[in-house]
């Protein structure tokens, strides 16, 4: 008989970093790529946010992978559905404590963003809806939030003063009736939330990222 048993063990992880902390630091970006990519190449996106008051952190998820076993490309995921209850676990405790670290050494009243970029939404959504605090403003960009959260958890994001759906007009992976749908679940859950549409696909615009901190 077969028997499947847990263990928990230490790992080590990695993250990008934009800025240095400092007595002028006034915000904080928590980005959370999407699926296949790795933190060192997402953080090219946020360089435009660059400035001397904010730093921008990039998280690398916990698992990572070939895209392209033949050119040995690397990329990282943030779960799958094998063992999805103790995936979800692991990365919120990595993001807890990452975050918390962080946060010790930072100005008091510091402002926090989160913002996850496809699979990296659905991460956002469970982190804030489980974890240990709540940030400032949540921003979804590319997909909707975890379809699968529970009431505590949609409580938790209703708790996030501001968040923002994130949408191109030609993105396959949030068509025009899914960015619906999820405006409904937020609307129904009492979050407060806007919508941002642009013209484009499946990525980061460097103007549209740009323009929601206008």
């Amino acid at each position: 008989m077969i028997q499947i048993h847990r263990f928990v063990t230490p790992k080590t992880t990695r993250f990008a970093q934009i800025g240095e902390l400092s007595e002028e630091t006034t915000e904080i970006i928590i980005a959370l790529h999407g699926y296949g990519q790795l933190a060192s190449e997402f953080a090219q996106s946020f360089l435009p946010l660059a400035s001397p008051n904010r730093v921008i952190i990039c998280p690398e998820a916990l698992s990572r992978f070939y895209t392209n076993h033949r050119a040995r490309v690397s990329g990282a995921t943030w779960m799958t559905s094998e063992d999805r209850e103790f995936e979800i676990m692991d990365y919120v405790t990595y993001l807890d404590g990452l975050t918390e670290e962080i946060l010790e050494d930072a100005p008091e009243n510091i402002r926090v963003v989160v913002l996850g970029f496809s699979q990296g939404c659905h991460t956002a959504s469970r982190w804030v809806g489980n974890g240990t605090f709540s940030p400032d403003r949540l921003i979804l960009w590319g997909a909707d939030p975890a379809h699968d959260l529970s009431q505590e958890e949609w409580d938790a994001l209703a708790d996030v003063k501001e968040i923002t759906l994130v949408a191109g007009s030609e993105d396959e992976y949030l068509p025009a009736d899914r960015l619906i749908k999820a405006e409904e679940a937020l609307r129904d859950h009492q979050c407060t939330f806007n919508t941002v549409r642009y013209e484009g696909k499946h990525e980061m615009v460097r103007d549209v990222l740009k323009g929601l901190w206008v």
